[in-house]
């Protein structure tokens, strides 16, 4: 009798439950899929924006930062300095999608585009990168000619090794030269800014020695922080040094003063 009971009792408790369970993954499933935006964790993209650094607190230097130390990029630098590789002919790894194993560039709009023939004369904003490696750590190389660039910032660090040619850096509150050759660490989300003024154009390794997996990273532009009335001071700050060492209006003014130095570019 009391066993018979406790079947009685039990199994509907049993079942009850187990309902229940059902009843509440089901009610999640419809929740995810008709309301995912309330329930799903935050996202990085909902994140706010941060405040920036105004400027990198190092300067160029003649040795690897201890920030900057990695072993892939070391190879690439050796390969480098031996002249067993070029721009041309430096090849990317098993970590780069074929199709973005070519020259790529920039519009005027910001439009990611493949340059053809690897040409500086195909690079509408007067650059080219290659992406080399993008796991475990994400490396690049760039080529520019004469031309300016617009002050940034991400939350990456960022390492440069100059590969080619010569152009100031924004580093220490000024525009400090960066020479063939030479090192420079970037701190996470620092404003940073490399203008290209002289003839001989320049050229960069860069990489990112504690991040990998280049489409999850945030770049912000002074039209991203509009409102932000901390960051847009410091981009302000940025544009005062840019006038103080170069004579350099805000980014996307400077349209004559850069066409005379291309001249001397293509001229030499």
């Amino acid at each position: 009798m009391k066993k018979a009971l406790l079947l009685t009792t039990v199994v509907p408790a049993l079942i009850a439950i187990a309902t229940s369970q059902a009843s509440a993954e089901d009610h999640t499933t419809i929740n995810m899929s008709e309301h995912g935006h309330f329930v799903r964790a935050q996202q990085p993209f909902q994140q706010a924006t941060p405040v920036p650094y105004v400027t990198s607190p190092y300067a160029p230097q003649d040795t690897m930062p201890e920030q900057c130390s990695n072993p892939t990029i070391e190879a690439y630098i050796k390969d480098w300095e031996a002249g067993k590789v070029n721009f041309e002919t430096i090849k990317s790894d098993k970590s780069i999608p074929k199709e973005n194993q070519g020259c790529l560039t920039i519009d005027d709009d910001g439009n990611v585009l493949e340059a053809a023939q690897c040409s500086l004369d195909n690079a509408p904003v007067g650059y080219l990168w290659k992406e080399l490696s993008d796991w475990p750590v994400t490396i690049g190389i760039t080529n520019g000619k004469p031309s300016d660039h617009a002050p940034h910032f991400h939350g990456q660090p960022e390492c440069y090794y100059a590969v080619s040619g010569r152009a100031r850096t924004l580093s220490q509150g000024k525009y400090q030269w960066m020479e063939t050759g030479q090192y420079f660490y970037i701190p996470g989300n620092t404003i940073h800014n490399t203008p290209i003024e002289d003839p001989s154009g320049f050229g960069v390794f860069y990489w990112y020695p504690k991040n990998g997996n280049f489409s999850g990273f945030k770049y912000y532009w002074i039209k991203d922080v509009q409102f932000l009335r901390p960051a847009e001071e410091a981009f302000a700050e940025v544009n005062e040094w840019r006038k103080e060492s170069m004579g350099l209006g805000p980014y996307g003014t400077n349209v004559e003063y850069f066409a005379e130095k291309l001249k001397a570019y293509e001229g030499q």
